[in-house]
């Protein structure tokens, strides 16, 4: 079976060999109907989650009548394990990648998923989903100081060994990657200090070296999700 996960820069394909994840397709979110195509020429079951409603109708276009596809949205998930007032504007990449920790954990988890938005969020050791934090993700920091305050340097991304900054680059990058990681750290704290920590996303390993409590890095924790939901409903059977 195919794993099809779409973010908001990337759509990726995914299956699991028996003792890991091979990908089998990538290409930018723009390119869905290609993805779509692509889909439809392998011919294999495919799970997929979209947190992009106009890549999902250009993928179901190109899908037609074929039911190859299926996505998994927030009906599939028991009501029960949802402590979220807004259920249908949860995003399933949130609920996914902390159903996958919480499948290798065993224990209550805290998510950080660092991507073109950073999502920290907390499911319970008994794997109830418990809401979360959506901020800008770290590129989006950068993007954002770039475009309304051009006169300023562009800097490398990491924080600098003294505090404050002394001159205008090193005050940038205290402005950036240190107030960004300052704020993962912060909202980390204010949740259960004896759930595992998990970081994922395309900023994952980066922010995992800078943040202050130990954390497991791991890209696939939203097709674990994926997976394990999967094997629990049973659908395609």
């Amino acid at each position: 079976m195919n794993y099809l996960d779409i973010g908001n820069t990337t759509i990726k394909i995914k299956t699991w060999s028996g003792n890991s994840w091979q990908e089998t397709y990538r290409t930018e979110t723009a390119n869905a109907r290609e993805a779509g195509e692509w889909i439809r020429r392998m011919e294999k079951q495919t799970a997929g989650i979209s947190v992009v409603p106009d890549a999902t109708k250009a993928i179901n276009e190109v899908m037609g009548d074929n039911e190859v596809l299926k996505w998994l949205t927030i009906d599939d998930i028991p009501p029960k394990t949802l402590d979220y007032e807004t259920p249908a504007s949860l995003g399933m990449d949130r609920f996914m990648a902390c159903l996958g920790a919480r499948s290798l954990a065993g224990k209550a988890v805290i998510v950080v998923d660092a991507g073109t938005a950073c999502t920290i969020d907390y499911m319970d050791d008994t794997g109830n989903y418990r809401g979360g934090v959506i901020m800008p993700g770290i590129s989006l920091w950068e993007k954002s100081l770039q475009q309304y305050a051009p006169a300023l340097p562009k800097v490398v991304r990491d924080i600098p060994m003294k505090w404050p900054g002394k001159n205008t680059e090193d005050s940038v990058r205290w402005g950036l990657s240190g107030a960004f990681v300052s704020a993962v750290d912060g909202l980390i704290r204010r949740y259960d200090n004896l759930a595992d920590l998990y970081v994922t996303g395309g900023d994952g390993d980066w922010l995992a070296k800078r943040i202050e409590r130990s954390a497991k890095v791991n890209s696939n924790l939203i097709f674990y999700g994926m997976k394990k939901l999967i094997e629990t409903r049973l659908w395609f059977s």
